[in-house]
């Protein structure tokens, strides 16, 4: 392995040594160096001229040797999706390159302010400026209009000059779509777990918690399918979609408890389950995985995109085509989701109770 290893190394340094063989520079620095030696010394051969071309080749073939990996790093922030460039301090783009450059042509990006609001550029320069002896890079949190993302941005100085702060600023994103819309709909879950809790005696007395949920998850999905154990264990609900503005409801479905519907299987394996139809060839291969009960399928009356389901106590809820990717920060948010909702049957039952037992 070690002699492999060498022999590959050896192998690399030749090319680079042939590469430098059919070079014209070389040749052409010789021949001065050489025309040189030979006027100071009066010496004039071939070694002159024939000693500074093998030192040239054999020291440019050293140095691209030892730094071959080092293209290949300055390449990862061409090729990142995410934004990384040089601007000066009025947010002028000095130097952008791959990926971020042509996302910066395509949209005639010369200053950042055109690509973030101006609020955030003057927030990233007074990060930068604000202490430049702290061992953390503090960051800055904006969304792009243009890209239509939430980035977290970093930013530090390149480089100091005689001791003043440069006028250039290394600045890079990095993409937190995805996690700053699960934060946004956590706020958005308290708020609906405030209403919940505000209308439990309107629940109480019309049961209409099971609609209340729906109208919720009906913002991002398309359908929702909200069930309950019988005492058989099998599962009993109604699938809710909307339709012309308006929210329906299906006729009671029953779930054997025999059912190998993903609704079921989540119960019994007591996790969320997900999936999404890009991960098939077909939607046969998808509906084969995860058999879906064709009444379910008969009220939805659209085609299946995706899916995810939980249950807590006797609830379990299955919901249908989310607007975007399922993923791991949407599986967070609907187990919290199942959770507050199992909660306040529970109030509202007991409630329901207390109600009778006073009659």
């Amino acid at each position: 392995m070690l002699n492999l290893k060498i022999n590959l190394n050896f192998k690399t340094y030749m090319e680079y040594a042939a590469k430098e063989v059919g070079n014209f520079t070389i040749y052409v620095n010789a021949a001065i160096i050489g025309f040189i030696i030979c006027f100071f010394t009066g010496n004039y051969s071939i070694v002159p001229f024939v000693v500074p071309l093998f030192v040239q080749i054999i020291a440019r073939s050293n140095v691209k040797y030892r730094q071959r990996h080092i293209s290949a790093l300055v390449e990862l922030p061409a090729q990142t999706e995410d934004p990384v460039f040089i601007m000066d301090i009025q947010g002028n783009i000095l130097l952008s390159t791959g990926k971020t450059r042509d996302l910066f042509k395509k949209h005639s990006i010369n200053n950042i302010s055109g690509f973030i609001d101006r609020k955030a550029l003057d927030a990233i320069i007074e990060m930068v400026f604000r202490d430049t002896l702290s061992p953390s890079i503090p960051s800055v949190e904006t969304y792009s209009n243009i890209s239509q993302k939430w980035y977290e941005i970093k930013a530090k100085t390149a480089g100091m000059s005689y001791g003043e702060k440069t006028q250039k600023v290394l600045v890079w994103f990095q993409d937190i779509s995805l996690r700053k819309t699960y934060d946004l709909r956590l706020r958005d879950l308290l708020r609906y777990s405030d209403s919940l809790i505000s209308s439990l005696k309107e629940f109480v007395k019309s049961g209409s918690i099971f609609e209340h949920l729906s109208l919720f998850l009906l913002k991002d999905y398309e359908a929702v399918f909200i069930t309950r154990t019988d005492k058989n264990k099998n599962l009993v609900g109604y699938v809710f979609k909307i339709c012309s503005g308006k929210i329906q409801r299906s006729e009671s479905i029953i779930i054997p408890k025999e059912s190998l519907a993903p609704i079921n299987i989540s119960r019994k394996e007591s996790q969320i389950i997900s999936d999404d139809m890009s991960n098939y060839n077909s939607k046969d291969d998808f509906l084969h995985k995860n058999p879906l009960d064709p009444k379910v399928l008969d009220f939805i009356d659209v085609p299946i995109q995706n899916f995810i389901t939980y249950n807590e106590a006797d609830i379990s809820i299955i919901a249908f085509n989310f607007i975007s990717t399922i993923t791991t920060y949407e599986e967070s948010f609907f187990e919290i989701l199942v959770n507050i909702y199992r909660t306040m049957v529970m109030l509202v039952e007991l409630e329901q109770d207390h109600e009778k037992n006073l009659k």
